[in-house]
């Protein structure tokens, strides 16, 4: 059946139903006499009449002109206008309890109401039409049921709750067809009415009957308030929900059991925006249905569903599964990784999700509740991560603006040394993302973790007195700063507080309310958000001593606190040294442990280490003496070579050729010549006669890398072998292609590639 046909005819079932459903009772309230089976032919022949005019506007128009000028001149030229007067009037006595006046009009009341009702049902059936119209005929009629006495109309009135539980579902399921929810209507009306019948004496199933009605209630009229999770449940908020800082109060107490291959954050709330005082959301209240049929849009762009593209994807975006059993009682906050694929609930919850991309159930958690999330587990500081961020940011990313605009905003009232602080920081980064590791690198290793803190001033900015003046605190000070710091440096950033699971060698992780933390989540274009950390790690030496003798101890040395991660691109760097009135932070430092990165801590250089004093060995002072004058031209020639060979490096870069390239055809040859040599450097080489598209789908064929190279082989093989000139979108894809299958070449095919950069000329190199 064609779809317009289908949904029309749909439209008349419900607009009949409707007005059945609220024509009747209404009829029966006034004089059980004025119902008949005329009254339902009315009824379904003019829902006909106007489902027909409906297919032409013009039509309806006409028909609508054309009826209330015919309407008038009869009523005028009949000296009817008195009977319709007479109508409303003898309905208004009827419910003041007269109702010896509507005898007289009973067949202008039935044809009035008839006319008047199905009109507007018709209309009101509409999926355009918001249910809130139906809802209120609706609430109207069961009003006058229930004031009126007239408990045996409700039979009439339930085509009527059919109707509007029909659009409800709907309106919940956004552009799901109407015909399967059709069925599934009538099944939970028929249930409901039938189940409403059931005896009090029936335990078991008046039992099942609460059951029932608490799913539908959850699963489509859940809009009760809730408890949002937040961090002062576990005694970091000493001030007040509304002030950050202060000396916290945690406990040990154990909160839920996870199962996780590696160390996991666990999003409980997202906030967006900063006060000064403490942090709020502000991005709206709207709650989505996990399981919804609505298309998904939504869930898609919150739990960046798309990012990365599946073109870009390797094996850091493959899923895990973290498992999660409540130990406690709790707010009614999922604790979740960011990315969630898949979510399987245990026992009755059921998951809703709101705009900020918080996941929560209908109810709080309780012990013993269980829930199992599928997700890719991103950090920052992962090995490849960086490479994979900058393929994806040439990329194409629809809702970066919007996102760049609600989470870069900053209170006014902030001050311009903190700002001059995040730029200093960010400016020897180019990339957003080594930005963002530079800022959280520097907050790990010039500011000092301690739970030890002052209570924080209400006149002073929370951030800019942590920055600024005492450079020591908690998770929530390291958050705040690092979030804050993101968006001067221009890079969309929110606040996150949750817990962290640190798993054992089995891959389990027991929580605690030590584990409470906070953390910053970095959006990256065409990559999506990113967890970072900028807490520092303890050291082993931070330990506290065991035993009767650990008050003894001597306190550790000044480099005390260690930065949990680090840029690469800046290990060459000496690091900032620590505040130099350091003290021994608090036992409870252990909660604000974060995960071992890939890149270790950069260490001092070692001849920096050595004593001022020479050793005690004249002969070998003399020999040193001795040959001192040839050591300074050695380390000059070395140097010189060194520097020719990074400048060849730098000449010979692809990216550096295709920015001096004086066309697009000139851009494209050169990325594809780098294909070529990448693919040679693995000893992969095109065959005699072999096209590149047969090359690319060999290559994915002997499954050597995790990036799909026939994309690549279509790409060239049509430029090459066609009339089709090259556009920037054919460059773009094979520059991509290249950058992710460099990340994946072997060791020995990396040094054959830079090998084979550094001595053999361009003109003498292979292209596809």
């Amino acid at each position: 059946m064609n779809g317009q046909v289908r949904d029309r005819l749909i439209h008349v079932l419900l607009a009949l139903l409707l007005s059945v459903g609220l024509l009747m009772p209404l009829l029966g309230i006034l004089d059980p006499s004025l119902m008949s089976t005329e009254v339902l032919l009315w009824v379904a022949v003019l829902i006909v009449i106007l489902e027909l005019l409906n297919l032409r506007p013009v039509f309806a128009v006409i028909f609508a002109v054309i009826a209330a000028i015919g309407l008038t001149v009869w009523l005028v030229s009949t000296n009817q206008a008195n009977y319709i007067e007479d109508v409303f009037h003898a309905v208004s006595l009827r419910f003041m309890g007269i109702d010896t006046s509507l005898a007289m009009v009973s067949s202008y009341v039935v044809i009035v109401l008839t006319g008047l009702v199905t009109v507007l049902c018709f209309f009101s059936s509409s999926r355009e039409v918001p249910v809130l119209w139906t809802a209120s005929f609706c609430f109207a009629m069961i009003l006058l049921i229930y004031l009126t006495g007239s408990d045996s109309l409700i039979p009439w009135f339930i085509p009527a709750l059919y109707v509007l539980l029909v659009q409800l579902l709907a309106s919940r399921f956004g552009e799901t067809p109407l015909l399967p929810l059709l069925p599934l209507g009538a099944l939970l009306v028929v249930a409901a009415f039938l189940l409403s019948r059931v005896s009090p004496g029936s335990e078991p199933l008046q039992q099942k009957v609460d059951e029932i009605r608490q799913a539908v209630m959850d699963r489509i009229f859940f809009t009760d308030p809730r408890d949002v999770f937040s961090l002062s449940s576990e005694g970091y908020y000493p001030e007040g929900q509304d002030q950050l800082g202060g000396k916290p109060d945690p406990d040990d107490d154990p909160v839920m059991q996870v199962s996780t291959p590696r160390t996991t954050y666990l999003r409980g709330v997202i906030l967006n925006e900063y006060t000064g005082r403490n942090w709020i959301n502000t991005t709206g209240g709207r709650r989505f249905l996990r399981q919804s049929l609505r298309p998904g849009s939504e869930r898609a762009s919150l739990f960046d569903e798309n990012l990365p593209p599946e073109t870009v994807r390797n094996t850091l975006c493959d899923p895990v599964t973290v498992s999660v059993r409540m130990l406690s009682d709790s707010a009614s906050t999922l604790f979740v990784p960011q990315r969630v694929r898949d979510l399987a609930p245990g026992g009755d919850l059921v998951p809703y999700y709101s705009n900020s991309s918080e996941l929560f159930v209908t109810r709080n958690l309780k012990a013993g509740d269980t829930y199992s999330v599928s997700a890719p587990l991103f950090t920052a500081g992962d090995s490849g991560l960086n490479t994979l961020i900058e393929v994806c940011s040439t990329l194409n990313d629809n809702q970066y603006d919007q996102i760049s605009r609600t989470y870069t905003v900053l209170p006014s009232h902030l001050e311009q040394p903190v700002y001059d602080l995040a730029l200093e920081i960010s400016s020897i980064a180019s990339s957003p993302y080594d930005k963002a590791l530079a800022l959280q690198s520097w907050l790990s290793r010039s500011c000092r973790y301690t739970l030890e803190v002052d209570n924080q001033p209400a006149n002073e900015d929370f951030v800019t007195r942590f920055l600024l003046e005492t450079k020591e605190g908690y998770c929530t000070y390291f958050a705040s700063a690092m979030t804050v710091l993101c968006r001067m440096a221009g890079l969309p950033a929110r606040y996150i507080e949750g817990y962290l699971a640190e798993p054992d060698e089995n891959g389990e992780a027991l929580v605690t309310g030590l584990s409470a933390h906070a953390w910053t989540e970095v959006y990256f274009k065409g990559f999506g958000w990113l967890t970072f950390d900028a807490t520092p790690r303890r050291s082993a030496s931070e330990n506290p001593g065991t035993g009767s003798d650990s008050s003894s101890q001597s306190p550790p040395d000044d480099d005390t606190t260690r930065p949990e991660s680090f840029d690469p691109d800046l290990s060459s760097e000496e690091p900032s040294p620590p505040p130099a009135e350091q003290s021994t932070p608090a036992p409870e430092q252990e909660s604000e442990l974060s995960p071992d990165l890939s890149s270790p801590v950069p260490s001092e250089h070692p001849d920096s280490g050595l004593s001022s004093t020479p050793p005690d060995n004249s002969a070998d002072s003399d020999d040193s003496s001795a040959d001192a004058g040839s050591f300074p031209w050695l380390w000059l020639l070395l140097l010189i070579l060194f520097l020719a060979a990074v400048l060849r490096v730098i000449l010979t870069a692809p990216s550096f050729r295709a920015h001096r390239a004086r066309s697009e055809s000139e851009r494209f040859d050169i990325w594809a010549q780098e294909l070529t040599d990448l693919l040679q450097s693995e000893n992969l080489n095109r065959q005699a006669g072999e096209s590149p598209m047969a090359f690319g789908r060999r290559i994915d064929s002997i499954a050597c890398f995790n990036v799909t190279m026939n994309p690549a082989g279509e790409c060239i093989s049509l430029i090459r072998y066609s009339s089709a000139g090259v556009k920037d979108t054919d460059t773009n894809l094979i520059r991509d292609i290249s950058i992710l299958l460099k990340s994946e070449l072997s060791r020995p095919a990396r040094l054959r590639y830079y090998l084979r950069r550094f001595f053999v000329p361009v003109s003498h190199r292979d292209s596809l």
